[in-house]
Formats: structure tokens, C-alpha cells, sequence
């Protein structure tokens, strides 16, 4: 029986290895794609680590001083930041174009001048770009309480005066009060690092240790601590607004859901377009488009309907995941729909396209789905439609405006978030540039498979 049994494994060994596909699928495959996931998530061949990330953020100074300037310069100097100074960044968030801007407004240096507390600053943030706001709020906070550290005492007490709703009358006094109350705690803060660092100078036996607290305490500390986080940005005089697109139904967009179906429209259209597709390669391999060529003005209408009944199935493919998305999610299909249309009609022949020049570049059905599944893939994670491009690595995020999936994407992301329309308006932009590249993408797809259709198709 194990002779038998060993038998049979040799047999099902040679018929694997010579099954390319298989092998494709077994050791190129998972190498490839953790290639990619791992340069997208900071990592680098060979040990070694790809440049951090920056986050853009556009800053707006309106105030022109040079204590303003000296703001921009220290922000600049954040690692994690790439600084851009320009006008209207309120349109450049809310348009997608930045994940944050923040505003410096007039008087600032003057105020900090005259040793007050400065206008407050304002953070426009893109709610769709989390993880680059948290990082922007968490980067700016240091530098704030650098360059606001002589108001910093006053501004924080006014604070407390004002969420402890205190009578206008006795609102000075109080302040002044509690600045005092600030400088003397400042004072007193200084002297025990002083004498901490003479401590360890002179190579004190240890520090006291903290007596421990029971699980309550730390829940009603940990709590504080975030409440603290949260209030932090307010009292150092940031004030940060978060611009999510309003919808005409009054309801809250949700920027997950928007990414979320148009990943799907884009990376599942691919898939099952290419698999049609493939039925051309069937259709050789059974003797069909051969008796199909025999038809009289043949020629090249058979593939020119290949590409109409791919376009239609992509249609019906994007009308019923739109509208199961507007049902169940309430994702703003109807608010957008000729806009929405438009997009969905240019994404369908830029994908029929690809997928049919899969179709006539390969010589067999398993050689193109090997290859397409590796291609699809790869594009899907560089263009955003497996994770947002904001936090992929800089050169990744270039990289994905080579593939059609990073067009599509910020084409139904910007309808169906920022709530753009195919032409832009003054307030916001339109999606009329990825529609073009993508329209024009899939003409030159589909010229270059015309010519591989007559050249090994029609031919053979």
C-alpha cells in the first residue's frame, strides 16, 4: 500500500510541475505580493528600510510677520512634514489635494510680540485621511507649544475660566489668578528637575517609586490622560476642523464606505472582466473563431463585439454594486449619478480594454490568468484600492499613478466622498483629469490589442 501510495505521489508531482500555472500561483505568486506589501508598508529589500514617509500639509500665512514665518520655518523642520506655503488651503483639503492645512491668522505676531496670547490657528483636516491627520495634530503640537510657550500660561487659564463658565465680571481677576498660580507651579517645577538632575549627579541610590494604584484609579487616569490629549491642541491654541462633504440628504458621508465600493468597482471589475475576456482564447482553442472568421466582414468585429458584450456586463456589474452600496450603506449614488454615470462608462471600456489585451498578449487561459491575478494585484495595492495612497511611502504613491486603478480611484472616491462632479467648480475640483487619462488609457489598450488580435489571431 505505501508503494502504491508513493506511486501515486511521484505521478501527482510531475503533473504539478508541469503545470506553470500552478507553479505560478505556488512560488511566484505569494513572493510578489509580499514584495509589494511590505515596500508599501515601510519595510525594504535585504533589511533594508525605505526614507519614513511625510505627510503634506499646506500652511496658509496670513498674518505675514516674522514671527509667523518663524512658525512656517519650525514647522518645516518636522521630519515627518513636508511643508507647502500656499493660498486657500481650506479649498486644497476639502478638495483632496492635501491631507491638512493649517492657517496662521492675522495679528499672531503681534499678539506673541506684546507677550499675549496669539489668534488661535486653524487645522483644516480631511476626515477620509485619519491616519495623516493624526499624525499631522501629533507632529504640530511640540512646535505650537515652542513658539506659543509666552502665552501659553495665559491662554490655558483663559481656557479654564471659559469651560468653568464663570461670571464676564470676575473673569480677569481669576485669570490672573490662576496665571499666577501657573508661574509659581512653573517655579517649583524647575527647582525639583534641579535638584533631581543634582541627585543623579551625585549618584543617588534611586528615585522614590510611585505607591501602586488599583485598577479603578488607572481606569480614571488613563481616561484624564485622554481627555487631556484631546483638549491639548484647544489650549495650545490650535483649533482644528475637520471638512466632511455635505450631502444634499442632510445624512453623514462615510469616507470608508466610499473607498470601500469604489475598491470593489474597480479591483472585482478587473477580475471578472479579464476572465470574459479569456473566453477568446476558448473560443481558438475549440475551433469557434475560426468558423466564426468565415462569417462574411468578420475580420475584427469579432473582437469589437467582445468589447461591446465587456462593456455591457461591466455596466450591469457597477449599476448593482452602486445601488446595493446607496440601499444598505447609503452611499450617495443618486446625489451624483450623471457624474457617477460617466465615470462608471469610462471605467468600463478602460477595463474591457485591459482585460481584452490580456486576452490576445497570452497563448493559453492559464497563462493569462497567472499572469493577469499577479498584474491586477499589484496594481490594486499601488493605485489605493487595497489601502488609501496617503499612507503608502512617497515613490509608491508616483508609482500607482502608472496603473488605471489609481485614476479609477480617485475618480469614484472624489465623487462619492468629496462629492465632486466631472467638471470642477470654484469651490471644488471636478474628476475631468482621471477620466481623460483613463479614457485615453484604455483607446491606446485597445489599439494595441486590435493589433495582437491580427497578428495571432487572424493569422493563425
Amino acid at each position: 500500500m505505501i508503494q502504491t501510495a508513493l506511486t501515486l505521489l511521484r505521478k501527482d508531482l510531475r503533473l504539478f510541475v508541469r503545470d506553470r500555472t500552478a507553479l505560478f500561483f505556488l512560488l511566484v505568486l505569494p513572493i510578489g505580493l509580499g514584495a509589494v506589501m511590505g515596500t508599501a508598508m515601510g519595510g525594504g529589500m535585504m533589511g533594508g528600510g525605505t526614507k519614513s514617509r511625510k505627510i503634506a500639509i499646506a500652511i496658509e500665512d496670513l498674518d505675514r510677520t516674522p514671527r509667523s514665518q518663524e512658525l512656517v520655518e519650525a514647522v518645516s523642520r518636522v521630519a515627518a512634514l513636508r511643508v507647502e506655503v500656499m493660498s486657500d488651503v481650506r479649498r486644497l483639503v476639502a478638495d483632496g489635494d492635501r491631507a491638512g492645512g493649517l492657517v496662521i491668522p492675522e495679528g499672531y505676531g503681534a499678539a506673541l510680540a506684546a507677550g499675549d496670547a496669539p489668534p488661535d490657528l486653524v487645522l483644516y483636516r480631511d476626515p477620509a485621511k485619519q491616519i495623516a491627520s493624526q499624525v499631522m495634530v501629533f507632529q504640530l503640537s511640540p512646535v505650537l507649544f515652542q513658539q506659543t510657550a509666552e502665552g501659553l500660561g495665559s491662554r490655558m487659564m483663559g481656557r479654564v475660566t471659559d469651560l468653568m463658565n464663570l461670571p464676564e465680571a470676575s473673569r480677569g481677576a481669576i485669570t490672573r489668578e490662576l496665571v499666577g498660580s501657573y508661574l509659581r507651579v512653573e517655579d517649583i517645577m524647575e527647582g525639583v528637575e534641579a535638584a533631581a538632575a543634582e541627585a543623579a549627579t551625585e549618584g543617588a541610590a534611586s528615585a522614590p517609586v510611585a505607591p501602586p494604584v488599583d485598577d479603578l484609579e488607572a481606569g480614571e487616569s488613563e481616561e484624564e490622560e485622554t481627555d487631556i490629549m484631546e483638549a491639548l491642541p484647544g489650549l495650545m491654541g490650535l483649533q482644528i476642523e475637520d471638512l466632511s462633504p455635505p450631502r444634499a440628504d442632510g445624512l453623514p458621508r462615510s469616507a470608508g464606505a466610499s473607498h470601500a465600493f469604489s475598491a470593489m468597482a474597480v479591483m472585482m471589475l478587473l477580475f471578472n472582466l479579464v476572465a470574459f475576456a479569456g473566453t477568446l482564447l476558448e473560443e481558438r482553442a475549440e475551433g469557434t473563431l475560426d468558423r466564426l472568421r468565415l462569417t462574411p466582414q468578420a475580420g475584427r468585429a469579432v473582437l469589437l463585439g467582445k468589447v461591446m458584450v465587456t462593456m455591457l456586463l461591466a455596466i450591469v456589474q457597477l449599476a448593482l454594486l452602486f445601488t446595493f452600496g446607496a440601499l444598505a450603506f447609503k452611499v450617495p449614488v443618486m446625489e451624483h449619478l450623471p457624474a457617477l454615470a460617466a465615470a462608471s462608462f469610462i471605467w468600463a471600456f478602460a477595463a474591457s480594454a485591459l482585460g481584452l489585451l490580456f486576452a490576445t498578449a497570452c497563448r493559453t487561459r492559464k497563462q493569462m490568468e497567472g499572469l493577469s491575478t499577479l498584474v491586477i494585484l499589484v496594481m490594486s495595492a499601488v493605485g489605493g484600492a487595497w489601502f488609501p495612497r496617503e499612507i503608502l511611502p512617497e515613490w509608491f504613491q508616483t508609482a500607482g499613478l502608472v496603473t488605471p486603478v489609481a485614476w479609477a480611484m480617485d475618480a469614484f472616491h472624489g465623487i462619492l466622498w468629496y462629492g465632486k462632479g466631472v467638471l470642477g467648480t470654484p469651490e471644488l475640483g471636478g474628476v475631468m483629469v482621471p477620466l481623460l487619462v483613463l479614457g485615453s488609457g484604455g483607446a491606446v489598450m485597445l489599439a494595441v490589442a486590435f493589433r495582437l488580435y491580427q497578428r495571432s489571431f487572424e493569422s493563425s
